[in-house]
C-alpha cells in the first residue's frame, strides 16, 4: 500500500482541477458542428441560380417596390423592451431592454501599463488618465439600428430587401390597435406578410409569417432568420453577440466570427427548438410554434451582417401557401422567466454538467441577496453556507490527513521491514491503518464529493444575468475582470499562506516543487476570470485557511507522536 497515496490523489485533484481551468479558459473549441457535405453544398450553389432563372419570369405582376412602400417606422414593444419596425425590410430593428444598461468598460491596470511600455498607435495614448471602468450608463441595445429580427426569404439568404439601413423601402407597414403588419412581394415571386402581435409576457411577442407562392415554379427552400453587426471578441469570459440556435437537443453558437469569412458557414441540422442571437446574458430568439425539422445556417449576409437563420429542407410548390407561429423572445437569460415558457428556452442558461446544483446554489445566491441587497455580499453569504455544509467532510479530511502524517515512521518501517514481500507489506499497512482509524481515502474522498458543487457554482458565476453589471464596494462589474487586480493578488497571497500549512515533509522532490508552483498557475488564471468569480474563490480559500488553523490547533498533539511498532 502506498502511504502517500492520499497526498498524490489529493495533488492529482489540484492538476485536474488546474488542467480544467486552463482548458475551459484558454483552449476549449465551441461545441462540435454537423457540417453538409461539400459535394451537396457545391451542387446547391450550381443548381440555385437555374432555379431562380426559370422562377423570375413567372412573377405575377408586382410593381417596384420603391413605388409601393413609402417610407415609414413604427415603434413596437412593451414594458420589458422596445424598437421599431421599419418599411425597409419589415423586421425587428433597434431592440432596447428596459431596466438594463450596457456593461461598462473595463480597462485593467496592467493593459495600461503594458500599452505604454509597448508604445501604441494612438499619440494620445500615453497622455490619458487611466480609467478603470469608462460608460455603462447607456440604455442596452439587444439588437443595433442595422438588427435584422423576422427576416423571411426562400433559396439563397439575403438581407430581405436591406442592402444596408438606408436602403430602399420594400415593404408595406401599417399599426393597428398595436398590431404591426408588414408585406411585400419579394423578387422570386412569393408573397410574404408579417404579423408582430404583443403578448401578455413582458419579453415576447407573436410573430405570424404568411408565405404563398403565385408562380407558376415551386420556390426555393423557405427560411426565417435574424441577424446584426457582430464584432467584438466573445467566449467563455467574454460576452459579444453571436449566432445562437438550440438544435436537435443541444445549444449551438459560433464564437469565432472568421469561421464565416469569405465561404464560411455553419450548419446544425435537426428539430430547431429556437433560432436567434445572443450573449453570455441575454438573447433575442425566433420559437416556433412548434419545433421545425430542418438546419441551422449561421452565415454572413451581403450586407456584412451576420445572423442565425431556420432553413426549411423545402420551398413552396406552385400556387402554395403556408403560415408559421413564432413566438419571439428579447429579454435576459433568466431561468424564472425561461423555464415557464418551455421549448427548451432555459437550456440558453448553460450551466453545463453539474446544472442541477447550480440551480440550487442560484436560488441560495438569490435569497441572501434579497435579504442584503447588493450581489457581492451575497456571494460572500453563500461561500460561507457552502463551507458551512462541507465543514464535517473537510473536518474529517484534515484529520485524516494529520493521522496519516503521525504514522508516516511507522509505514516508512514497514516498508524497509518486508520491502522483499509486498503481500505482507500490504497486510500490515493495513492493520496499521485499522489501528490508528485512518482511512486511505478519507482525505481525497471529501474533496472529490465536493467537486461538482465547485464547478456548478463556477458557472453560476460565469453565466447568471443576475450578477450582471453587478458592484460591490469599488468594483462596478462583478461579471468582468477586476482591473484593480485586488482579488487576484489576494487569493495568490491566500493560496501561499494555505499551502505553507500543508505538510510536504513525505513528499518526493517532483511533487513538492507542483505544490510550490500551484499559486503562480492559479493566480494566472485568476487575472482573467470574472471578479464576481475570484471574489468566491478568495474567500473559499480564506475560510479554508481559518479551517485549517483551526484543526492544527485542536489536533492532539499525542497522535502525532509515532506509536510502538509490533
Amino acid at each position: 500500500m502506498d502511504t502517500d497515496q492520499d497526498r498524490r490523489a489529493l495533488l492529482a485533484i489540484m492538476l485536474s482541477l488546474g488542467v480544467y481551468l486552463l482548458w475551459t479558459s484558454f483552449f476549449a473549441p465551441p461545441p462540435p458542428v454537423v457540417t453538409e457535405d461539400p459535394a451537396v453544398v457545391a451542387t446547391e450553389q450550381v443548381e440555385t441560380p437555374v432555379e431562380q432563372v426559370v422562377e423570375e419570369p413567372t412573377v405575377v405582376a408586382a410593381a417596384p417596390p420603391t413605388e409601393l412602400a413609402p417610407e415609414k417606422t413604427i415603434e413596437f414593444g412593451d414594458e420589458g423592451w422596445f424598437g421599431e419596425i421599419h418599411s425597409t425590410n419589415g423586421a425587428l430593428r433597434g431592440a432596447t431592454l428596459r431596466g438594463y444598461t450596457e456593461a461598462p468598460v473595463t480597462t485593467p491596470i496592467w493593459s495600461q501599463l503594458l500599452g505604454k511600455v509597448l508604445g501604441s498607435d494612438d499619440e494620445d495614448a500615453g497622455e490619458k488618465e487611466w480609467e478603470a471602468y469608462a460608460g455603462g450608463e447607456e440604455a442596452l441595445h439587444l439588437l443595433s439600428q442595422e438588427g435584422l429580427l423576422g427576416l423571411v426569404g426562400s433559396g439563397p439568404l439575403d438581407d430581405d430587401g436591406a442592402a444596408d439601413a438606408e436602403g430602399p423601402s420594400v415593404y408595406t407597414v401599417t399599426e393597428s390597435d398595436g398590431v404591426v403588419t408588414a408585406s411585400r412581394t419579394r423578387p422570386e415571386g412569393l408573397v410574404v406578410q408579417k404579423r408582430f402581435t404583443p403578448s401578455e409576457n413582458v419579453y415576447l411577442f407573436d410573430l405570424e409569417v404568411s408565405v404563398s407562392n403565385p408562380t407558376m415554379a415551386a420556390s426555393g427552400p423557405l427560411w426565417f432568420g435574424v441577424a446584426d453587426h457582430m464584432s467584438g471578441d466573445a467566449g467563455r469570459f467574454t460576452s459579444a453577440p453571436r449566432p445562437q440556435s438550440h438544435v436537435d437537443g443541444s445549444v449551438e453558437h459560433v464564437y469565432d466570427l472568421e469561421d464565416l469569412d469569405g465561404e464560411g458557414v455553419e450548419r446544425f441540422a435537426g428539430p430547431v427548438d429556437w433560432v436567434g442571437v445572443g450573449d453570455r446574458y441575454f438573447m433575442a430568439v425566433l420559437v416556433p410554434e412548434q419545433p421545425l425539422v430542418g438546419e441551422v445556417v449561421a452565415d454572413r449576409l451581403p450586407s456584412g451582417r451576420i445572423g442565425s437563420f431556420l432553413q426549411l429542407g423545402e420551398g413552396l410548390a406552385a400556387g402554395d401557401s403556408r403560415t408559421f407561429h413564432f413566438q419571439v423572445y428579447v429579454g435576459p437569460k433568466r431561468l424564472d422567466l425561461l423555464e415557464p415558457l418551455g421549448h427548451e428556452l432555459e437550456k440558453s442558461v448553460e450551466y453545463g454538467w453539474f446544472g442541477f446544483f447550480s440551480k440550487i446554489l442560484l436560488f441560495f445566491l438569490q435569497l441572501f441577496y434579497a435579504g442584503v441587497k447588493n450581489w457581492g455580499l451575497a456571494i460572500l453569504l453563500l461561500t460561507l453556507m457552502v463551507k458551512a455544509a462541507f465543514f464535517p467532510l473537510t473536518q474529517k479530511a484534515y484529520s485524516s490527513s494529520k493521522r496519516m502524517q503521525a504514522i508516516q515512521p511507522l509505514l516508512k518501517e514497514v516498508k524497509e521491514k518486508y520491502a522483499d514481500n509486498r503481500e505482507l507489506q500490504t497486510q500490515h499497512t493495513m492493520s496499521l491503518f485499522k489501528e490508528h482509524g485512518v482511512n486511505p481515502m478519507g482525505g481525497c474522498l471529501p474533496t472529490l464529493i465536493q467537486l461538482p458543487v465547485w464547478f456548478a457554482l463556477y458557472n453560476v458565476m460565469l453565466y447568471s444575468v443576475e450578477l450582471y453589471d453587478a458592484s460591490f464596494l469599488f468594483w462596478h462589474d462583478l461579471t468582468a475582470v477586476d482591473p484593480y487586480g485586488v482579488i487576484p493578488t489576494m487569493y495568490a497571497i491566500l493560496m501561499f499562506m494555505q499551502q505553507r500549512m500543508m505538510p510536504m515533509g513525505s513528499m518526493d522532490p517532483a511533487q513538492q516543487r507542483i505544490i510550490k508552483m500551484m499559486p503562480l498557475i492559479f493566480s494566472f488564471f485568476m487575472f482573467s476570470f470574472p471578479s464576481g468569480l475570484v471574489l468566491y474563490f478568495s474567500a473559499n480559500m480564506m475560510l479554508t485557511i481559518g479551517q485549517q488553523w483551526f484543526i492544527n490547533r485542536s489536533f492532539d498533539k499525542n497522535q502525532l507522536a509515532p506509536a510502538q511498532s509490533a
